[in-house]
């Protein structure tokens, strides 16, 4: 970051200039920064005195366009308050010790999405929408950027028919050749997912197509821009990521009433690494996936070479230490039984 000077001229002339440049502290994810400027009480000067060459200290505060959690819950980026408005972004509580706004970025069908924890959400949303058609969004992230997360924070469209989603639809488009990125329906609030793009050319798009079957929908899902460099940041390839010792975690379209497996999956949900923790715990309370007969085929979740299908109301399983800790998910094109899927929690282990 380099120093910001600012000297004060008169009559064509400089006469005196001074300024001290405060940096503040703040965890951030783009190289970028805004300026407050903070004038001295003596700025004000008397008018017997303008004559004189004394001229007031001007502060320059810097602070870096880092997260910050706004006060209605959500989070953005922290800005200048004329750069909020610039950004067309929503004021929301204050950062950088009160110099900066807490900006909060919102997006819909149409437009682009280009900042950092910009929130893309249905027509009206909260309110549902219940339009037929496809809205659609384009995705600049900034230079640096390896991977995109995507935070459902709701999530409800029309569901599967025997595991397909035949009549509504959610896609990511682009990423790294070879990633498989799953299409959505249902119920995912609260669900997340990783994608991999620094191998990648961008604009990459968000696509929700709407069926003209008769229900209420609506989504908010929060895109995170994620630098090599960033303690986000998932191992590669892995499309769900957990980085606390212990939480909780589902298949896509459990959720809701009616929970039912999706079709075509074939994904690895990862666990961060963390000192002082080996192996972790998966309980499942719920665990309706594949072949009762203990035959697992293409329908099953992997820990190493152990693969597990059937139906449980109780199910515990354990992911070694040896090696990466990761699980496998796999689902093939036919849920003709309508299998829920699998719900539970995860505790890693000490070691």
């Amino acid at each position: 970051m380099q120093p910001v000077q600012l000297c004060i001229l008169a009559a064509c002339a400089v006469l005196s200039c001074a300024a001290s440049v405060t940096p503040l502290d703040a965890s951030h994810d783009v190289a970028q920064t805004a300026v407050a400027i903070e004038p001295d009480s003596d700025l004000v000067v008397p008018a017997h005195n303008r004559s004189s060459k004394l001229f007031p200290v001007v502060t320059i505060i810097t602070f870096d366009n880092g997260p910050c959690e706004a006060v209605n819950g959500l989070h953005g980026t922290c800005y200048s308050e004329k750069e909020c408005d610039e950004l067309g972004g929503i004021k929301s509580g204050s950062c950088a010790g009160t110099y900066g706004v807490c900006c909060v970025m919102k997006s819909s069908c149409g437009q682009t999405i280009s900042y950092n924890n910009t929130y893309w959400s249905s027509p009206g949303y909260p309110s549902s929408y219940s339009s037929p058609g496809m809205c659609m969004s384009e995705i600049h992230p900034p230079p640096g950027t390896c991977q995109i997360l995507l935070h459902f924070m709701a999530f409800d469209l029309v569901g599967p028919v025997a595991g397909d989603c035949n009549n509504d639809t959610f896609n990511f488009v682009g990423g790294n050749p070879g990633v498989e990125i799953p299409v959505l329906c249902g119920h995912n609030s609260g669900q997340h997912y990783y994608v991999d793009v620094d191998n990648a050319m961008s604009p990459f798009k968000l696509i929700t197509t709407l069926s003209s079957v008769g229900a209420a929908r609506f989504w908010n899902i929060k895109v995170t821009f994620i630098l090599r460099d960033d303690p986000l940041k998932a191992p590669f390839r892995c499309l769900q990521y957990h980085r606390t010792s212990s939480g909780s975690l589902s298949s896509f379209n459990f959720r809701g009433n009616s929970p039912q497996m999706l079709n075509n999956l074939n994904y690895a949900i990862c666990f961060a690494c963390i000192p002082g923790f080996c192996d972790v715990g998966i309980s499942f309370n719920t665990f309706d996936l594949g072949n009762i007969n203990g035959q697992c085929a293409a329908d099953y979740i992997a820990a190493g070479p152990e693969k597990f299908c059937g139906e449980f109301t109780s199910l515990a399983i354990q992911v070694n230490a040896t090696g990466p800790l990761v699980v496998w998910i796999g689902s093939d094109s036919n849920n003709d039984n309508l299998e829920n899927g699998f719900s539970g929690s995860y505790l890693m282990l000490a070691c």
